[in-house]
């Protein structure tokens, strides 16, 4: 099943629900008018549980969709950055996870940690990706309110 959440900018976001491993492969959207038309394409990988059990879709096209503003921190196994959501200009943090350092099976606990620790005051993960370096966590950005 696929969702089509269209945006006050003009934009539309487009869901898919239920996926399974067989659903793995390249998806493409064509947005047309009188005026002609534009196609845009991504791969979708859709992997079986983890070990422990979560499901994770690690997507390809994450330079398509967010530009990096700047570095906010680094540590052993990864570098944050600030990114910004292409079109609407969200600002958003990205964990960018050195795939020779972490295994994916490490990074998928972390996802399920993050998945059981659901809080309002705890960022939320928004999206993943997966380059040949890094495995990226796009995650909200926090903002201190005590600023």
């Amino acid at each position: 099943d696929a969702v089509m959440f269209p945006s006050d900018l003009g934009e539309a976001s487009l869901k898919i629900i239920g996926v399974t491993a067989e659903d793995d492969g390249i998806y493409t959207c064509i947005a047309a008018n009188d005026m002609g038309s534009v196609s845009s394409s991504a791969s979708l990988r859709v992997l079986g549980p983890g070990s422990d059990g979560i499901m994770v879709i690690w997507k390809d096209n994450f330079d398509s969709l967010y530009s990096e503003v700047a570095e906010l921190g680094r540590g052993r196994f990864s570098v944050v950055k600030k990114c910004d959501q292409k079109g609407t200009k969200r600002a958003v943090a990205t964990k960018f996870v050195n795939k020779k350092l972490m295994k994916r099976d490490q990074v998928t606990h972390e996802l399920g940690v993050m998945q059981n620790l659901q809080h309002p005051q705890l960022i939320g993960l928004l999206d993943t990706f997966e380059t040949s370096t890094s495995y990226i966590l796009v995650l909200e950005m926090c903002v201190d309110s005590n600023i």
